[in-house]
């Protein structure tokens, strides 16, 4: 695993989050949004704001860990990220924001 890997694993998660919430009505994200719908809302913009947040969210922890910006209050600071094979996915020299960047903005990004 590498740090493209990780990222793009992490993308995929957010991907599956946006399509539970925006398919759930059993959850306490589920009955919210269906009032949003109710009071008129369209699914397009649902989830185009889900999306973004998510995106933002998932993105942001990912810089964060490769000391690319704060964590909380926690100040910027590198993290160091090892797979269980011992390969190295992030100890803050910029190359998991590279890879993040490239899952969540990079090409592909429309594909999820």
């Amino acid at each position: 695993m590498d740090a493209l890997l990780f990222a793009r694993a992490a993308r995929e998660e957010k991907d599956a989050m946006l399509e539970n919430y925006l398919g759930a009505t059993d959850t306490m994200a589920g009955e919210q949004i269906a009032k949003l719908k109710a009071a008129g809302v369209s699914d397009e913009l649902l989830r185009e704001v889900f999306d973004s947040v998510l995106t933002d969210c998932f993105y942001n922890i990912l810089l964060g860990i490769d000391g690319q910006m704060p964590i909380g209050s926690l100040g910027e600071r590198g993290y160091r990220l090892m797979a269980p094979d011992s390969t190295i996915i992030s100890n803050a020299t910029g190359t998991l924001a590279e890879a993040a960047y490239e899952a969540f903005y990079g090409e592909g990004e429309g594909e999820g």
